[in-house]
């Protein structure tokens, strides 16, 4: 194996794991590669047939792979020779010019001279990328996991329109986007209106920076706001691509506890947390509002930030959603993350972060030395008309009453599974249905292997835990699946359980 596909395919299996098609996963990999260091300035990448074969893509998709890192200048070509890495990684932990000064100045976290402190320090984001590398189970025809897609019910010919509509102006229409940072403007002038209408938040476009999906989002604060050493709140059980940003970053994890209502506040003394309120991830536990008021308490008390990640408040069941941190943020406290990633097909990797007037300039920077060239921009285009025609409200309506639907059976199979073998979390939003095993974790790998043998698998909780605990979870996706698939799957599954007497409960 090649130095090369050392360094690229972990990160490469980890963006498939994480449902991305195999010429994003190819791009995405090799870029991230060359942003930790692996792949150095000036060495030659494998020719297309060779990278094909390596990684058991098509040729096209690994042209098209190249295609792209050669239009934002991660690589070049030269005629009979090859492609070859055109992007020389940071060294140290700031951003530097060419002329040694730091690049991004303005408003934030502030060094000797006055500079805004960027922390990038690219050699560890391939070793905390380790915690995003979720081993994908073998196929099976029951499967509960999570991140599947909703294809069937995606309004494709509407979608296509728009894109169509957009690749007849190109390639003129898409040099005014060329050099923009922070996204396609109408876009985000799309994505301001639509917070106002279902979020309650009033954000102007100026505020708004679209991002090649959430995750990049996360890593972007990340290190913008840490320096090495230190500290950020994290959730636990939470989210690995979290994780592996504040770790990448430089940045220490303080765990924090999740209960059935999400995070439990306390005074930490650090200036970063990353929740999830809307929708704890994994668990789905709701935050109320007492403790919402006490997160953004602390935040003013400490002069801290709140990265907000809102990853699927789209996905609400009974009402309107609790009102996110954000619309309740009135001293700038919070940064609100959210995606198109769920809602749309899993190709549109858009997502966009809202940010307080005096961190939008150091991020929209940060972003721009970092990705030169924004990516998706026909989708970015496409994706703004689609939401001024109204198609992504009537999609989104109809995605709440076909999955509301689905949830409500899923859930009340799942709960008559003899012997209640679950503590089911509530539910009232979101893809997936969380449950605890009330067993001892030996029995509940029994119950998984049973289960395995039986075709029905699922995502199991362990994967999200920071810290070590006897208490095993499980996530269930329901989302995709049709009345008959999920009849059958939990059949399967009550098959599978210890007969009666033989649960051994945890003590």
């Amino acid at each position: 194996m090649s130095g090369f596909e050392i360094a690229v395919r972990p990160l490469y299996e980890r963006f498939l794991a994480e449902g991305r098609g195999k010429r994003d996963a190819l791009y995405e990999a090799i870029r991230a590669a060359m942003l930790a260091g692996a792949v150095p300035e000036g060495s030659r990448l494998p020719a297309t047939r060779l990278l094909a074969a390596s990684f058991g893509v098509s040729r096209g998709v690994a042209a098209a792979a190249y295609d792209m890192l050669h239009a934002e200048g991660y690589v070049r070509t030269a005629v009979g020779s090859g492609t070859y890495a055109a992007y020389r990684a940071p060294q140290g932990g700031r951003i530097g010019g060419a002329d040694g000064r730091d690049r991004a100045a303005g408003e934030g976290r502030e060094g000797p001279a006055g500079e805004l402190r960027l922390s990038a320090p690219g050699s560890r984001i391939v070793a905390a990328a380790g915690r995003m590398r979720l081993a994908p189970e073998p196929g099976a025809p029951y499967d509960l996991r999570i991140g599947q897609p909703v294809i069937a019910d995606f309004p494709h010919d509407e979608w296509k329109r728009a894109v169509y509509a957009e690749i007849r102006r190109f390639p003129g229409r898409l040099r005014e986007d060329a050099f923009r940072a922070e996204g396609h403007g109408p876009l985000r002038s799309a994505i301001a209106r639509h917070l106002a209408a279902t979020r309650g938040i009033r954000a102007a476009p100026d505020q708004i920076v679209v991002t090649n999906g959430s995750m990049q989002a996360i890593a972007l604060i990340a290190m913008m706001l840490l320096d090495p050493g230190d500290p950020a709140v994290v959730e636990d059980p939470g989210y690995p691509g979290t994780w592996a940003s504040v770790e990448a970053a430089g940045g220490r994890l303080i765990a924090a506890r999740v209960d059935q209502s999400g995070i439990v506040p306390e005074d930490w003394p650090v200036r970063l947390l990353f929740v999830t309120p809307s929708r704890q991830f994994p668990t789905g536990g709701v935050l109320p509002m007492e403790r919402r008021a006490a997160l953004l308490d602390w935040a003013v008390r400490r002069g801290a930030v709140i990265v907000e990640d809102d990853y699927d408040s789209e996905f609400h069941w009974g009402g309107r959603p609790v009102e996110p941190l954000k619309a309740m943020d009135r001293d700038g406290r919070v940064i609100y993350i959210g995606t198109f990633s769920r809602t749309m097909l899993q190709d549109v990797r858009i997502g966009f972060a809202v940010l307080p007037d005096g961190l939008v300039e150091p991020f929209r920077r940060l972003k721009a030395w970092i990705e030169p060239h924004p990516t998706d921009l026909i989708w970015q285009r496409a994706l703004a008309r689609f939401m001024a025609s109204g198609a992504y409200a009537r999609h989104l309506r109809r995605m709440q009453r076909i999955c509301g639907t689905r949830l409500i059976r899923f859930r009340r199979l799942l709960e008559e599974l003899p012997g209640e073998p679950f503590d089911w979390y509530p539910a009232a939003s979101g893809l997936h249905v969380y449950g605890e095993w009330l067993g001892d974790p030996d029995s509940y790998e029994a119950f998984r292997e049973a289960c395995r043998e039986q075709g029905v698998v699922w995502t199991d909780g362990d994967r999200y835990r920071l810290e070590a605990s006897d208490r095993r979870g499980a996530l269930f996706g329901f989302a995709h699946l049709d009345e008959r698939t999920m009849d059958a799957a939990v059949e399967r599954m009550a098959r599978a359980l210890p007969r009666p007497g033989g649960l051994r409960r945890r003590t």
